[in-house]
Order: C-alpha cells, then structure tokens, then sequence
C-alpha cells in the first residue's frame, strides 16, 4: 500500500517526516533520532538514549513514568543506538495509540510527542547535570549490553573481521563504545554529550499514522528553534573502493562451531553509487534460500551450517558470514569465492534474477505494520532523497542481468576471518 509522506525542514539540520497510515493501524509512532560524527565520544553519545528515556523532570522515577505511560493508555517508549556508515544514532521512539481509540477524545499523540520533548529537552537533572545514580546504572547496563552481544559468536566474528578490514578507518569504531570507555564517563561528561547532541546533531523526527500531524510539527519546531543549532557537526563517511591485498586473520576461541567471515569492497565511492545493481547481486549471491550461497555451498555441498552475504550500503561493503567445522575452512573459503566468482562471469539464471527482484520488491515487511513504516524512513534520514517503498521496488525491478554483472566485477575481496574452534569446547549457539 502506497502511504503518503510529507518531508519538511523547520529548523536548520532537522528533517520533519510524517507518514499518513490512512486508519490502517491501532498504534501511533513518533521517532526522533540524531546523527553526531563516529569518534572518540561513541561511548559517552551512547549512553543518551538509555539515560533520556527512563525519567524525565516531569516524571523523576520510573514508577511515575510508568503511571504516566498507563495513562497514555499504555505508551510505550524505546530507545536504540546505531551506525550508520561513519555516524552514530541515538533514537528515542514512542508508541500509542492512535487518537480515534481515545475513550474522550483526547488528542494521545500530542501527548505523547510532549513526553518525547520533555525526554528530549527536560531530563532528570540535579543541579543541572545527570545524577551519579542515574549514569552509574546506565553505565552498567550498557556494559552488560556489550558483553551480551560479544557472547554471540556470529555477531562477535562479524564485529572482529570488520575491525580488522577498516583497521585505519573510523568505522572501525564500535557504535557503543569499548567498555573501558564506559568506565571513565562522569556525570559532567555526559551532560556535555547531551547538550552537543541537541546543538550540533544532525536530527530526524518521523510521525507515523492518520492523526493530524501539524501540531506535533509545530511542537518540535518551537522546542528546537530555542537551540543554538548553528554549528551541526560534519557528517562523512570514508570509502575504500577497492582492497589493496588480501588480509588473512585467524583466531581462536573455545567454541564448538567455527566462524568463516570474509569482507569485500563494493567498489562504491559513495552510498548513492550503482547500490540498486549490487544490492540485487548481493541477494543472488548470499541473500535467500534461492541464492547461490545457500543452495550450493549450504545444501549441496554442505559446508556451511549457515552462509549468507549481506550488503552495507552505507559503507560501501559486502560481508559473508557462514558457520563451518574447522577442517572445513580451505573447502569453504573456496566455495564461497568459486561462486562470487560465478557471479562475475554472469554463470547465475534469469530465474536466479526473478527470485531476488521478486523478494526484494515484497513490501510487506514494511507496509503491513506501522514499525515497519517507521524503520524504512527514519532509515533514510543522513539519504539526500527520501523514496517511498513503491518508487524503491519500482527501480530495484528495473535492473538487469548486465548491470548485476558489473557489479560483481567491481568486487574486491579484503579480508577473510576465521574464528576456529577449540577441541574443548562448549559453546552456547
């Protein structure tokens, strides 16, 4: 279903995005999320969101927060840290219901985009700074948060190979920091962050559903306006279009299953640069059950427990994840490289090319549900152009075989990274 979108700019580095869902949806949503440099304050930046969402001056403790969301007839309110290519994200969301469920007709998503603000602007301050308690909690959970995802060896591998392939490049940076980092941060070091978010961030404010969205806009425009937001912070992101060598890593953790990740460069010089043709060879390489990576090198020769590709657009790099027995890793690097190689000699079929157009032209996953909505176009805040779902199938469905071919051939590989597993091992998959 084709949604309209309304994309305003009020105040200088803010983008006003609001989505009409025609009465499609019970639940509301209104995102707000900025955009500051990837650098050495990663670690601090990332503790904003989980701070600002907890409590606010209004609502100083989490038991009148929660009343007040109970009153909002059970709002609820997230909030998210993200990379995007050389930027850092902090978003806070809040959810509710749409305003034509209200029992008096009350206007539930204007007080829900009041309590956004107040988040926002009105934190739970103590002599105007965050209180030691407050940081020191978020602190832990933050580490805590870490140390979960390092527990996952898929995504511990991904996160190492990538280190490793941009080594001397900003990304390389981790979205949330090193704990070590975490550690040191102080109350003052985390006011400061705040009040450069709101100065310096380039920022995006989505509204998702039928309710009247002015208002909502006029609220955000006002608040924003009594911020001095003459100095935004440059937003860069560095690509490699090629890879120089091919880097070789292998290390080893006590785990059952080995880890396989290899790193390409797209050949990309900026992530507007012929993404629609590589996204789609990407998928019929390694991107569903019909790809090449899953029939042949998963199911036919059964190397693989699971092998995908996956493509970053916003940093220009293709990344194959797959899991292996040890001795099986000289087999399946080969494998994988026998079929990318396929890929660039066009040895895939028009059926290969139809399964991947259909599968990424299905919009359902973003259509049918107003989260979905919300992702696809707060994705597309740091995008010169904003597109609609429709107009992306639209052109996805227009590329052909030849360009899927010099996509390929624009490939570089950059690094492959193994994650051996130790004899004794015991791991939790």
């Amino acid at each position: 279903m084709n949604y309209s979108f309304n994309l305003t700019t009020p105040v200088n580095g803010l983008r006003f995005c609001s989505v009409d869902t025609k009465s499609n949806f019970k639940p509301a949503i209104i995102t707000a999320s900025f955009a500051l440099p990837l650098n050495e304050n990663a670690a601090v930046n990332a503790l904003l969101p989980g701070l600002m969402k907890r409590t606010c001056k209004k609502h100083p403790t989490l038991t009148e927060m929660n009343k007040h969301l109970a009153s909002l007839y059970g709002a609820m309110v997230s909030a998210g840290v993200a990379k995007d290519g050389e930027s850092q994200i902090l978003t806070l969301r809040v959810t509710a219901l749409e305003d034509r469920f209200s029992l008096s007709d009350e206007k539930i998503s204007e007080a829900a985009a009041d309590l956004l603000l107040d988040l926002i602007f009105d934190p739970n301050f103590v002599d105007g700074r965050f209180t030691e308690e407050d940081v020191e909690r978020e602190k832990r959970l933050m580490i805590e948060q870490i140390e979960s995802e390092l527990n996952d060896k898929r995504y511990y591998a991904l996160k190492r190979c990538t280190q490793i392939m941009c080594e001397n490049e900003v990304y390389a940076l981790s979205r949330t920091g090193e704990i070590e980092d975490i550690k040191k941060i102080d109350c003052e070091a985390v006011t400061k962050a705040w009040k450069n978010m709101l100065e310096t961030a380039t920022v995006y404010i989505g509204v998702t559903g039928s309710m009247n969205a002015a208002p909502i806009e006029k609220k955000f425009t006002e608040k924003f306006s009594t911020v001095d937001r003459s100095k935004l912070a440059p937003l860069h992101t560095e690509f490699i279009t090629a890879a120089n060598e091919i880097r070789k890593i292998r290390e080893e953790l006590p785990v059952k299953q080995g880890k396989l990740v290899m790193g390409m460069r797209a050949g990309m010089v900026d992530d507007e640069d012929n993404y629609l043709a590589i996204k789609v060879m990407c998928d019929i390489f390694g991107g569903g059950v019909y790809s090449k990576l899953f029939n042949n090198v998963r199911e036919k020769m059964s190397l693989c427990y699971y092998c995908s590709a996956g493509f970053n657009r916003s940093k220009g790099l293709i990344m194959i994840q797959s899991g292996i027995e040890n001795e099986n890793e000289q087999k399946a690097t080969d494998a994988i490289l026998k079929e990318f190689e396929d890929m660039k000699q066009g040895n895939f079929s028009d059926k290969d090319l139809e399964s991947s157009i259909k599968a990424l032209t299905n919009l359902s996953l973003v259509n049918d549900t107003p989260e979905g909505i919300d992702r696809w176009y707060s994705g597309q805040m740091l995008d010169r152009d904003v597109i609609t779902p429709e107009s992306y199938a639209e052109q996805i469905s227009k590329v052909t075989r030849e360009q899927v071919i010099a996509a390929a051939q624009n490939v570089t590989l950059d690094t492959v990274y193994m994650l051996a597993g130790t004899a004794a091992a015991d791991e939790e998959e």
